[in-house]
């Protein structure tokens, strides 16, 4: 093949490719063809939300409850969710639906869930007296307020919430977001202790879950015990979710991109040398049924490979986006990650860190977020944190104030693509 020839195949090879990536990266952020209007836009979420609101529909009409029917002795998950009142939106009756709607009966057994209503009035949740929440729940409880009265002027709470102290220190309690949410979430996690279940799901009352979550879950969870033992390291938490806005290129991996490309650069050019070692060898050329190359083509076509195929290549993948790439090389598993992995929509614990994760929750300074409190209980005990790809919860509940309603930077793009 002539080098002009080549070096066409090449240009028309890398330009297809490009526009693959232009096709298949709108929704990379790492992806100059990042877009987006495309990339924030819903689709399996979508689905599953009318799943779930159908489900919902027929589990009223039916007039049976999914509460469990087994035996204590059988759950192996307490889901944990604290939720507050969200004006115009109830997140938390999809987020109940798409967690229950594809369980089958043993399955749903094998879960205790727990939901918060974590507004200091309860009666002012858009969740409070419905049917569909103590349908889905095992658990609901409510914080006491004496100031909080019904339509006739009564103080009692519905009989089915479980009523416990808006003062959980006994210290008292503050207003500020930080406090609120350490606590609401130190809350859900003494229910949990108490309940016994083997691990602990602290999720938010604005996701969305896939219909093989719990399977995903459960087998994500045996494996990470698998090579917890065998690497003799601890874990602290498998991710449900994490947000793909902080997977891209991150400037403080530089080095390993460069020393990956130089790794890459150093092979290339180590090949090229063995070609042009064995340019002349007779045998080689014969068995290939073609004559020596003259030593200008040989020269002008290792400069080809090496000053530009080799770059254009480079820049191919940076213009493909991390996340892209990620998913055409990576099959569904679990691994390890532990940074970039905000935030906190959907994290599984074992049993035997709750009570130390409840006390740093528990108590001041509630300086952080509650993400990163966890974080730092992790870091500081040298626990190993761990995440289901691709994520089996979207976060949908929060929108910019704008009038395009952009979604803000918590966002799995991967789970959009699930049919």
């Amino acid at each position: 093949m002539r080098l002009s020839r080549a070096n066409n195949t090449f240009w028309l090879l890398w330009l297809s490719f490009a526009m693959w990536c232009w096709l298949n990266s709108a929704d990379d952020p790492s992806s100059p063809f990042f877009s987006p209007k495309r990339a924030f836009r819903r689709a399996h979420s979508l689905v599953r939300q009318s799943e779930a609101a159908l489900f919902i529909e027929r589990l009223l009409a039916s007039r049976v409850s999914s509460e469990a029917s087994l035996a204590h002795e059988t759950e192996r998950l307490c889901v944990g969710i604290p939720s507050v009142h969200r004006p115009h939106s109830t997140p938390l009756l999809h987020t109940l639906g798409t967690l229950s709607d594809n369980l089958s009966a043993k399955e749903r057994g094998n879960i205790h869930i727990v939901v918060l209503l974590a507004d200091r009035s309860p009666r002012t949740h858009p969740a409070y007296g419905e049917p569909w929440l103590t349908h889905l729940a095992d658990d609901v409880m409510v914080y006491e307020n004496h100031d909080d009265k019904d339509a006739h002027g009564k103080h009692e709470p519905d009989s089915a919430y479980r009523v416990i102290p808006y003062d959980v220190r006994r210290k008292g309690r503050g207003w500020t977001r930080g406090e609120t949410i350490q606590l609401d979430h130190s809350v859900l996690i003494e229910a949990c202790r108490q309940h016994g279940s083997p691990y602990f799901a602290l999720m938010q009352d604005d996701v969305i879950a896939s219909r093989d979550w719990y399977q995903r879950a459960m087998n994500g969870i045996d494996e990470v015990e698998q090579r917890s033992a065998e690497s003799k390291q601890d874990w602290l938490y498998l991710r449900l979710f994490y947000s793909e806005m902080l997977m891209g290129w991150n400037s403080e991996e530089v080095p390993e991109y460069l020393r990956k490309i130089g790794t890459a650069y150093g092979i290339l050019a180590v090949l090229v040398m063995v070609a042009w070692a064995f340019r002349r060898r007779p045998s080689w050329h014969s068995k290939l049924g073609i004559g020596s190359p003259a030593p200008h083509s040989f020269g002008h076509t290792a400069a080809l490979i090496l000053g530009l195929w080799a770059p254009a290549a480079t820049v191919l993948v940076f213009l493909t986006g991390r996340v892209t790439l990620h998913r055409i090389m990576t099959p569904p598993q679990v691994r390890e990650m532990p940074q970039y992995g905000c935030c906190a929509q959907g994290l599984v614990f074992p049993l035997r860190h709750l009570e130390g994760l409840q006390g740093v929750l528990r108590e001041p300074p509630y300086r952080f977020p509650a993400d990163m409190m966890i974080d730092v209980f992790g870091d500081e005990r040298g626990l190993t944190k761990w995440a289901l790809d691709p994520s089996v919860l979207q976060h949908v509940g929060m929108l910019e104030s704008s009038d395009r309603g952009k979604r803000v930077e918590v966002w799995n793009f991967s789970f959009e693509r699930q049919k």
